[in-house]
């Protein structure tokens, strides 16, 4: 089910080309991050002149994403992901396994095959579990841009009424008056998630990953001239009677969990 939950979670950004949360593990730590998120994105008021530019703006939107429709255009969106999701939902994961068995996935060392007999002793009916989930998804996710799209179209008209001038919107918005103009605004919205789009997303990670190779060193020299994080023995009396108060956990509950945390780092 989590794998369904985060598969949806991460085609909505592809969708809307901006990165969502990934699910947290409750519903109050759900809200805890959304909150977070949104002060993350602090957003000025408009002033008179993008205020004067919305109604223009919200010409372009209206052509781009004719309201009612976003759930509609991301379901065909979504329908052409199904199927790399899909294949991807039929490969037993040893996450997945380990979780049912109790242990830590360091603790399996099984090829896909034995994972796979694994994963169908535990569920013998996984592919009909997991069919049966993604044939409710494109629902499921219509349902999620449905309840998107108002908030989505007032955030786009604001951006637009912003980004551009009067006399870009006036060009913009003639444009998309026109037959390929309007064709281009429907269909350049969904463009990112083209198979092709992504596909090129997915080779190119591994140069980005060697482009991040050595991220950790490059950060350690950045730091290198400031103090490491204080250790336990390094806390007052005082300071550790203030963590305490604040977060509620006994002293002895965080001496152990700093020793924990100290001896995993190092």
């Amino acid at each position: 089910m989590k794998f369904w939950k985060k598969a949806i979670l991460a085609s909505a950004p592809l969708a809307l080309t901006f990165g969502t949360p990934a699910a947290a593990q409750d519903a109050e730590s759900e809200e805890d991050v959304m909150a977070m998120m949104a002060q993350m994105f602090p957003v000025e008021p408009l002033t008179p002149e993008e205020e004067a530019r919305l109604p223009i703006s919200q010409e372009i939107i209206d052509k781009m994403i004719p309201p009612g429709t976003l759930g509609e255009m991301m379901g065909s969106m979504f329908d052409g992901m199904m199927g790399p999701i899909m294949e991807m939902a039929s490969k037993a994961s040893s996450g997945d396994v380990a979780k049912s068995l109790g242990v830590s996935a360091y603790e399996l060392d099984l090829n896909e095959k034995q994972l796979a007999e694994v994963a169908t002793i535990l569920d013998p009916v996984r592919e009909e579990r997991n069919a049966a989930i993604g044939a409710v998804m494109p629902a499921i996710m219509g349902r999620m841009m449905d309840a998107m799209e108002p908030s989505m179209r007032k955030a786009m008209t604001e951006a637009y009424a912003i980004t551009f001038t009067d006399a870009e919107l006036q060009d913009i918005n003639a444009f998309f008056s026109t037959e390929s103009g309007l064709s281009y605004a429907r269909k350049s919205f969904t463009l990112a998630s083209d198979p092709r789009v992504i596909g090129a997303t997915m080779e190119a990670m591994p140069a980005m990953m060697e482009a991040m190779a050595n991220m950790e060193s490059e950060m350690e020299a950045a730091t290198a001239d400031l103090p490491p994080l204080r250790a336990y023995e390094e806390l007052s009396p005082g300071e550790l009677s203030r963590i305490s108060e604040l977060t509620g956990l006994g002293l002895e509950d965080i001496k152990t969990g700093m020793m924990a945390a100290s001896e995993v780092s190092e």
